[in-house]
């Protein structure tokens, strides 16, 4: 055999394991990212659902109270307070959801993705102060919004005080298990650039 020969065969070989390793590293990486790519996609939900809950449930919630004898300076007052809040948070959950929508582990980068959900993490932490500070002045609008329907004795204040403590420790508690979960995603991402380099 010629050198010429030679040069060309080593070089055919040469494409080849290239290209097996190309592949050989896209099918590590589609198969590491079955994992994080799941918790993604449930994140992505649980974004997107939560655009629209927040509106529905006060709506289905309240909607009895929206009558034309309810209608005072404190239902307005309320409404407001609520209509700020429920924009507020519709408009941070609406911002994270189009954070997501960018994140693909099989065709971007790793340390794209990685990028774009520790920027999903800080917008939910400023989601979360948010809520921590607003919280109070929504059940304050959803409590002067059913003003009238409410009978203030010692027992509905008792109950009122229990509502307000139960909901704000039950939205704190999934705050931080929604944030764990963030985490240990963006944890999972990170290990996966670590697995392919």
């Amino acid at each position: 055999m010629e050198i010429e020969e030679l040069k060309t065969i080593w070089q055919q070989y040469d494409n080849r394991l290239d290209h097996l390793e190309k592949l050989n590293k896209k099918l590590i990486l589609e198969t590491l990212s079955k994992k994080p790519q799941k918790k993604l996609n449930w994140i992505k939900y649980r974004s997107f659902f939560s655009i629209f809950m927040l509106p529905v449930v006060l709506t289905l919630g309240l909607h009895d109270l929206f009558r034309i004898e309810n209608i005072d300076l404190k239902f307005i007052i309320g409404s407001l307070l609520i209509l700020v809040f429920v924009v507020i948070i519709s408009y941070l959950n609406l911002k994270g959801y189009m954070v997501l929508k960018g994140v693909d582990l099989s065709n971007n980068s790793i340390i794209e993705s990685a990028r774009k959900v520790t920027e999903f993490k800080r917008l939910f932490v400023r989601k979360r102060k948010f809520n921590l500070m607003a919280f109070p002045l929504s059940f304050a609008g959803i409590l002067l919004i059913s003003w009238k329907s409410f009978h203030f004795d010692s027992n509905t204040i008792i109950f009122l005080i229990g509502v307000f403590v139960f909901s704000l420790a039950l939205g704190y508690n999934q705050l931080k298990m929604y944030k764990a979960r963030i985490e240990r995603l963006e944890k999972e991402i990170q290990d996966l650039n670590e697995s392919i380099e």
